[in-house]
């Protein structure tokens, strides 16, 4: 997605949600490939949310947020082996405003945040 698109989708996202259509199995089988969901810009974005984000290669990806870094939101897809590089705000188009997010999932995500801290601190 060029950057001026991406800009006008994130603004868009700020005033009313956005349908994005998923490709891909990274968020199966909460999220299945092909479905639309409605995509909404917040100002805070807690651990287990699902986020749509512009990636390094410039495409869109929705992945479950895990935790926070000083260089970005730590997420991760929930079929994907391995977390994101953190991802810095101005990345993100928004949350995905159609889930309800249990109370189990955003410990979950929390617990495999600290599984990532955890590990880094013993290398």
């Amino acid at each position: 997605m060029n950057p001026r698109a991406f800009a006008f989708l994130r603004d868009l996202a700020n005033d009313e949600a956005v349908r994005v259509r998923v490709r891909g199995d990274c968020m199966e089988p909460l999220i299945r490939a092909g479905a639309e969901v409605a995509v909404r810009r917040r100002r805070l974005y807690l651990p287990g949310d699902v986020i749509v984000f512009r990636t390094t290669a410039g495409d869109l990806a929705a992945h479950r947020i895990l935790g926070y870094r000083a260089r970005g939101i730590v997420t991760k897809g929930d079929h994907c082996a391995d977390h994101d590089a953190p991802v810095a705000r101005a990345q993100i188009v928004g949350a995905v405003d159609s889930l309800a997010i249990s109370g189990t999932a955003r410990l979950r995500a929390l617990g495999n945040f600290a599984a990532i801290v955890a590990r880094r601190l013993r290398r």
